[in-house]
Order: structure tokens, then sequence, then C-alpha cells
């Protein structure tokens, strides 16, 4: 007999996707470089540098700051493809200020890279299967190109 508190098989898959859901902008922003930080808080609030220094994070710059780490706090990350609507990935976009002609501002993407050694039986299997899908797509086109 299992007992009550038993979960199904399914439930660490489901735990993973919460605990990735519930990823918050500040866990993100503590990767942050000091000097990447300031830059984004000057693109996203429009102060410049100067304001900056001249308040030495007085006053206003810190009541700021103090709202944007509680807002980041708070907000939880959400992948682009979980959106329901294009008008609502449009707003989000909006929001961040990423639009079609300008897509300097979007962070890279920098790939991990593997060492795989060249007798790797996996590797051996997806050359040949890459190879055997070639010759397919060749012996296609020749056919496609006869039947013309």
């Amino acid at each position: 007999m299992s007992s009550p508190s038993a979960s199904p098989p399914s439930s660490t898959s489901s735990t993973l996707t919460e605990e990735k859901s519930t990823c918050t902008m500040a866990d993100v922003i503590k990767d942050y470089k000091t000097e990447e930080l300031i830059d984004y808080l000057l693109r996203r609030e429009n102060l410049d540098l100067e304001e900056f220094r001249s308040y030495g994070l007085k006053a206003g710059p810190a009541k700021r700051l103090a709202d944007f780490i509680d807002e980041m706090s708070e907000q939880k990350l959400r992948s682009f493809s979980s959106y329901k609507t294009l008008d609502e990935l449009k707003d989000v976009l909006r929001k961040y200020k990423v639009n079609g002609e300008d897509i300097t501002s979007i962070k890279q993407f920098n790939p991990v890279f593997e060492e795989i050694n060249d007798n790797d039986k996996a590797l051996e299997q997806c050359m040949n299967d890459i190879l055997l899908q070639l010759t397919n797509v060749k012996s296609m086109i020749e056919a496609n190109e006869t039947t013309r």
C-alpha cells in the first residue's frame, strides 16, 4: 500500500518547472555587474549619470532605486512563448523597449560548449543519421528534377 504522502512520478518534473517559474527579476539582477546595472537603470528610467552623481543617491534616485528593487523582487520571469496573445507579447516587448527596429539591445545568448571525443558512439550515430538524411534529401531533389 502506498502512503498518502507519496507523490506520482511526474511530480519531479512539475517541481522543476515550478522552481523555474518562481525565479524573479531580483535573482537575475544579482548576476549583473555594477556598471551593467547602472546602464540598465539609466535606460529604464531615462536618468543620466550626472543626475545619479549630483544627488549622490539621495532623495529622488534613492527612491527610484528602492521602487525598482521592490518591483524586481516581486516580478516573476516568464518566457515569451508563454504569452497567449500577440498583443500581450507586444505590450511586454514595448515595456522593455524591445522593438523590431533596434534589436541590438537584446542580450545575446552565449552557448555552452562541451568537448566530445571523435570516437564517441552518440556522435557517430548522430553523424550517420545526418548523412542518411542528406542522402534522402539528395535523392528527393533528383527525383523532383526528373519529373519536371
